[in-house]
């Protein structure tokens, strides 16, 4: 199997039959998980088993040209395990998926642990208005000490030195592609990268983000999707999922105040769990990532209303000239475009 080669759900069976994972004589089937723009995604299930395969994309499935090296799989791996060690020494209520299975060249897939049956993503129950703080205010004790407890980790500082990944699935599409697009900003936005890119703090999971945490009644989160893991500015990971929170609060601006509460109660949370304040860097990432989901290579898919993805422009640019005093600052900005729609 090569690069080019078609990874089907077929495909992806016959991949863990050869591996060894599933038993040659067990009745497996494959389904497409669908929702991500940069992997070939698939549950595989036989008996009471259940894997969750991936296959990353040379280049992902967007309208621009997006590619990236497909070896950042391993990259994944490597972060599953690192994550997994913190949130066992911590006892923080969350979990990540085990590692299974992994190959290298030629065909660079990683299967994982299946989250239980009854687990769907934060972010769909974000959108449709329920906004759990109690959710908000574990993420945020997650990061916190993942962040405190990899800075000090010489070994997880060299296995995550290049920050490739990073600059290809964020830097170049995000911060590049949106300040091509909005020159009126744009030194604003490469001070910014520069800040990003200069910044080597700890292991930075590059996507923490609604759709990478899985929620249920009788489960811990789940944290997913680690592609992105590199040795940075933990600022990246805070602003991150700010922007998520706070693109909802004015997408569903009539309940801005729940989502406004969450970031606040994600926010806490991770200040209490760090021995650093990252707040004003913070808000210089979010002010450049809301306006890059909006304008940049992946937008949000959800913000169709151009009056909303106005506001987002207005909040995000009015903090790049410096019109946010802080987090509080911005959610006040926030709140006054959630207001005024």
């Amino acid at each position: 199997m090569t690069e080019a080669t078609e990874f089907t759900p077929e495909a992806a069976v016959s991949h863990l039959r050869a591996a060894g994972v599933i038993p040659a004589d067990a009745d497996a089937t494959a389904r497409s998980l669908g929702g991500g723009v940069s992997n070939h995604v698939y549950q595989v299930t036989w008996d009471d088993d259940c894997l969750v395969v991936k296959r990353p994309l040379p280049n992902l499935a967007v309208e621009d040209d997006w590619p990236a090296d497909v070896d950042r799989v391993h990259n994944e791996a490597d972060a599953i395990r690192a994550y997994d060690t913190v949130l066992r020494d911590t006892n923080v209520a969350a979990q990540v998926p085990s590692v299974v299975s992994e190959t290298h060249e030629p065909d660079h897939v990683v299967a994982i642990e299946c989250a239980p049956a009854d687990a769907e993503m934060w972010k769909t129950d974000l959108l449709a208005g329920r906004v759990d703080a109690g959710v908000a205010a574990t993420v945020g004790e997650v990061l916190g000490a993942v962040h405190d407890a990899t800075a000090a980790d010489d070994e997880v500082r060299e296995r995550f030195a290049s920050k490739r990944p990073f600059d290809q699935l964020r830097v170049d599409p995000y911060h590049r592609t949106t300040a091509e697009r909005h020159p009126d900003v744009a030194d604003a936005i490469h001070e910014e990268i520069d800040r990003l890119l200069d910044t080597s703090r700890t292991l930075v999971h590059g996507d923490y983000s609604p759709k990478n945490v899985l929620v249920g009644p009788d489960t811990v989160p789940w944290i997913l999707d680690f592609e992105v893991a590199h040795w940075g500015d933990p600022a990246f990971d805070t602003a991150f999922m700010l922007n998520h929170l706070f693109i909802k609060s004015i997408y569903n601006h009539e309940q801005h105040a729940a989502y406004a509460d969450a970031a606040d109660r994600f926010w806490t949370a991770y200040d209490r769990a760090v021995d650093w304040n990252i707040e004003r860097e913070t808000v210089a990432e979010l002010a450049v990532l809301m306006l890059a989901r909006v304008d940049g290579k992946s937008p949000v898919e959800y913000v169709e209303c151009e009056a909303v993805a106005d506001a987002l422009r207005r909040v995000a640019k009015r903090t790049l000239r410096g019109d946010a005093d802080g987090l509080g600052g911005f959610a006040a900005l926030a709140r006054e475009e959630a207001e005024a729609l």
